[in-house]
């Protein structure tokens, strides 16, 4: 199939690049057939984040658990491999998220599920998966690039995009802090 429009809507604030609607539409074309078109909308959380640091801090904020505690969970179980998982939560709330590492390729790239505990979505607990892209602009300055897909319905979709919103301003926070002596 070939893609004839794709269209994402963003709004670009402070240096986070935040979609507005939360989803892409693809109208699509089956090879060989000029008369059908078949309308595909994926559910994925998409934005893009100026970092004040080089790749491999970025990547270290993620993949790091004394890093990560800083600005995402309260706490966490990680190992972080390709076929390993993790475990994270936070402080009141007694549900726990897991995840397991499809892809590491430091500092360039980091696939892994997200598992939401049940009650979280109205659809229950189900497998999502974050694709985190990684790129040096020049030295000392990453673009961070946060791919979440799988939901299963718009308002998942809605909630997860502002919790990455909060997440995503505390990463920038996080790095922003003067190194402690």
């Amino acid at each position: 199939m070939n893609p004839l429009l794709r269209i994402s809507l963003l709004l670009v604030v402070a240096g986070l690049s935040i979609p507005v609607a939360g989803l892409t539409t693809q109208i699509l074309r089956p090879e060989g057939d000029a008369n059908a078109e078949i309308l595909e909308i994926e559910r994925v959380v998409r934005m893009r984040l100026a970092l004040p640091v080089d790749r491999e801090t970025a990547f270290d904020a993620w993949t790091v658990s004394t890093n990560l505690v800083e600005w995402l969970p309260h706490w966490v179980e990680m190992q972080v491999a390709e076929g390993e998982g993790f475990s994270m939560g936070w402080d009141g709330y007694e549900g726990v998220w897991t995840g397991t590492y499809l892809e590491v390729d430091r500092p360039a790239r980091l696939v892994f599920t997200w598992v939401a505990p049940e009650g979280v979505f109205p659809s229950g607990s189900y497998e999502t998966v974050v694709t985190l892209t990684f790129e040096e602009v020049e030295e000392g300055r990453t673009s961070l690039v946060l791919e979440h897909g799988g939901f299963k319905d718009p308002e998942e979709l809605e909630s997860q995009l502002q919790a990455w919103r909060g997440y995503m301003f505390a990463l920038r926070a996080h790095l922003l802090r003067p190194a402690a002596d």
